[in-house]
Protein backbone atom coordinates (compact mmCIF):
# COMPACT_ATOMS: atom_id res chain seq x y z
CA UNK A 1 0.00 0.00 0.00
CA UNK A 2 2.77 2.48 0.88
CA UNK A 3 4.76 1.51 -2.21
CA UNK A 4 1.67 1.84 -4.41
CA UNK A 5 0.87 5.28 -2.98
CA UNK A 6 4.45 6.53 -3.44
CA UNK A 7 4.55 5.20 -7.01
CA UNK A 8 1.31 7.07 -7.79
CA UNK A 9 2.76 10.26 -6.27
CA UNK A 10 6.03 9.85 -8.21
CA UNK A 11 4.13 9.26 -11.45
CA UNK A 12 2.29 12.56 -10.98
CA UNK A 13 5.51 14.41 -10.14
CA UNK A 14 7.44 13.11 -13.14
CA UNK A 15 4.63 13.63 -15.68
CA UNK A 16 3.25 17.05 -14.65
CA UNK A 17 4.38 19.75 -17.06
CA UNK A 18 4.00 22.40 -14.32
CA UNK A 19 6.84 20.84 -12.28
CA UNK A 20 10.34 21.99 -13.23
CA UNK A 21 12.44 20.41 -10.46
CA UNK A 22 12.24 18.14 -7.44
CA UNK A 23 14.51 17.64 -4.46
CA UNK A 24 14.07 14.38 -2.59
CA UNK A 25 15.09 15.43 0.90
CA UNK A 26 14.08 12.14 2.49
CA UNK A 27 12.51 8.88 1.45
CA UNK A 28 12.72 5.99 3.87
CA UNK A 29 10.67 2.82 4.26
CA UNK A 30 11.04 0.46 7.21
CA UNK A 31 9.45 -2.95 6.92
CA UNK A 32 9.11 -4.91 10.15
CA UNK A 33 7.10 -8.00 10.90
CA UNK A 34 4.36 -5.87 12.47
CA UNK A 35 4.12 -2.85 10.19
CA UNK A 36 5.61 -0.90 7.34
CA UNK A 37 6.46 2.78 7.92
CA UNK A 38 7.23 5.23 5.15
CA UNK A 39 8.49 8.78 5.55
CA UNK A 40 9.18 11.13 2.70
CA UNK A 41 9.94 14.80 2.25
CA UNK A 42 9.98 16.32 -1.23
CA UNK A 43 10.55 19.89 -2.33
CA UNK A 44 8.84 20.46 -5.65
CA UNK A 45 9.36 23.55 -7.83
CA UNK A 46 6.80 24.83 -10.33
CA UNK A 47 7.20 26.86 -13.53
CA UNK A 48 5.66 29.96 -11.85
CA UNK A 49 8.48 30.06 -9.26
CA UNK A 50 6.38 28.70 -6.40
CA UNK A 51 7.30 25.52 -4.58
CA UNK A 52 5.76 23.04 -2.17
CA UNK A 53 7.31 20.87 0.50
CA UNK A 54 5.41 17.62 0.88
CA UNK A 55 6.08 15.62 4.05
CA UNK A 56 4.18 12.53 5.13
CA UNK A 57 4.56 9.70 7.61
CA UNK A 58 2.65 6.66 6.41
CA UNK A 59 1.88 3.45 8.31
CA UNK A 60 0.71 0.18 6.82
CA UNK A 61 -0.42 -2.41 9.34
CA UNK A 62 -2.71 -5.45 9.22
CA UNK A 63 -4.09 -4.51 5.82
CA UNK A 64 -4.77 -0.87 6.68
CA UNK A 65 -3.02 2.29 5.53
CA UNK A 66 -3.00 5.59 7.40
CA UNK A 67 -1.24 8.93 7.34
CA UNK A 68 -0.09 9.64 10.89
CA UNK A 69 1.69 12.93 10.18
CA UNK A 70 1.60 15.32 7.26
CA UNK A 71 2.62 18.83 6.27
CA UNK A 72 2.29 20.36 2.81
CA UNK A 73 3.76 23.86 2.71
CA UNK A 74 3.23 25.90 -0.49
CA UNK A 75 5.09 29.21 -0.97
CA UNK A 76 5.30 31.73 -3.79
CA UNK A 77 8.59 32.66 -5.45
CA UNK A 78 9.18 35.41 -2.85
CA UNK A 79 8.88 32.88 -0.02
CA UNK A 80 5.42 33.99 1.17
CA UNK A 81 3.09 31.32 2.47
CA UNK A 82 0.27 30.53 0.08
CA UNK A 83 -1.20 27.56 1.93
CA UNK A 84 -0.12 24.94 4.44
CA UNK A 85 -2.17 21.85 5.12
CA UNK A 86 -1.14 19.91 8.23
CA UNK A 87 -2.24 17.86 11.19
CA UNK A 88 -0.02 19.40 13.85
CA UNK A 89 -1.64 19.18 17.25
CA UNK A 90 -1.91 22.95 17.84
CA UNK A 91 -5.42 24.14 16.93
CA UNK A 92 -7.92 22.24 19.14
CA UNK A 93 -10.52 24.95 18.53
CA UNK A 94 -10.89 23.85 14.88
CA UNK A 95 -13.79 21.49 14.11
CA UNK A 96 -11.56 19.23 12.03
CA UNK A 97 -8.81 19.08 14.69
CA UNK A 98 -6.04 18.15 14.21
CA UNK A 99 -6.49 18.62 10.43
CA UNK A 100 -6.42 22.24 9.28
CA UNK A 101 -5.28 24.74 6.66
CA UNK A 102 -3.17 27.88 7.04
CA UNK A 103 -4.48 30.03 4.21
CA UNK A 104 -2.18 32.89 3.21
CA UNK A 105 -0.60 33.28 6.66
CA UNK A 106 0.16 31.26 9.77
CA UNK A 107 -2.55 33.18 11.64
CA UNK A 108 -5.32 32.50 9.14
CA UNK A 109 -6.31 28.97 10.21
CA UNK A 110 -9.32 27.20 8.76
CA UNK A 111 -10.89 23.77 9.24
CA UNK A 112 -9.92 21.27 6.57
CA UNK A 113 -10.34 17.56 6.11
CA UNK A 114 -7.33 15.25 6.02
CA UNK A 115 -5.62 15.37 2.62
CA UNK A 116 -2.81 13.44 1.00
CA UNK A 117 0.30 14.77 -0.65
CA UNK A 118 -1.06 13.45 -3.95
CA UNK A 119 -4.29 15.45 -3.50
CA UNK A 120 -2.44 18.65 -2.56
CA UNK A 121 -0.05 18.34 -5.48
CA UNK A 122 -3.02 17.81 -7.82
CA UNK A 123 -4.73 20.91 -6.39
CA UNK A 124 -1.63 23.06 -6.87
CA UNK A 125 -1.11 21.82 -10.43
CA UNK A 126 -4.73 22.67 -11.23
CA UNK A 127 -4.43 26.17 -9.69
CA UNK A 128 -1.22 27.15 -11.49
CA UNK A 129 -1.86 25.22 -14.72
Amino acid sequence: MINTYLTKLDDLIFTAEEIVNIEILRRTIWDTELEKIGIYRYKIYFFDGSFVELTERLVEQAGSFKRTKYRYHWQDKEGRLLKRWDNANHHPEIDTFPHHLHDGSDGNVAPHREVSGFEVLSIIIEVIG
